[in-house]
């Protein structure tokens, strides 16, 4: 039986040449794809894939928001997530987190992408080759941010602080991570509060010292 799969992407080039691989393997039937991301749990309820293909981006919290969405609305579903951001060790845990069971970079050969999505349908989690390296890079040489974080803030904490060190008010963060401003009032007190820090300019250096966001 063959692999249903829906492919979810901004990026219309990148899907349109995802799709025209996925059109080649005699396992796979693609049965939808769509370059608007709000549209995807409704296609997943009309086209009932096995697989869904989604792409993600580190510096948007939408992504991450839409796979956990996903993971809570849709929970049958098998989630692989592609990215063309660099494969980075904090991302993709957030990416799996989220409720991924692939992460992919757009670096890699489009072989481990099926590869992933063949993995996911049968229930197993798959990194691609740039991922798997990252991760046991970090493991044999941990980072100062890693060692500066660790058990401090939570994983929608240090999307918060990211979207404050980028100059988000707490109405544009609440937008970016769909939920509500006085929640990103909660946690921006608690960030405040972990770190001893409460000015913005200060929040911001924590970040860029401790590797959260790029300069």
């Amino acid at each position: 039986m063959s692999i249903r799969v829906l492919l979810s992407s901004k990026h219309t080039v990148v899907c349109e040449g995802i799709a025209s691989v996925l059109h080649l393997q005699n396992d796979f039937d693609l049965v939808g794809m769509t370059d608007n991301p709000l549209l995807t749990n409704g296609l997943c309820d009309k086209l009932m894939p096995d697989v869904v293909v989604i792409g993600v981006q580190a510096k948007d919290a939408n992504d991450l928001a839409l796979v956990q969405q996903m993971a809570r609305l849709q929970p049958e579903k098998k989630m692989v997530a592609f990215s063309c951001s660099d494969a980075e060790r904090h991302f993709i845990i957030e990416t799996l987190n989220a409720g991924a069971m692939g992460y992919v970079s757009t670096t890699s050969s489009m072989y481990e992408l099926i590869l992933a999505i063949r993995a996911a349908n049968a229930g197993r989690s798959y990194l691609c080759q740039a991922a798997a390296a990252e991760m046991m890079d970090s493991v044999r040489h941990p980072r100062l941010g890693d060692n500066a974080r660790k058990g401090h803030l939570g994983g929608r904490e240090e999307q918060v602080l990211c979207l404050i060190a980028d100059g988000l008010s707490s109405k544009e963060i609440a937008r970016n991570l769909l939920i509500a401003p006085s929640t990103v009032e909660v946690h921006r007190r608690n960030i405040m509060r972990k770190i001893g820090l409460h000015k913005v300019a200060d929040l911001t250096r924590y970040a860029i010292r401790n590797q959260m966001v790029s300069v």
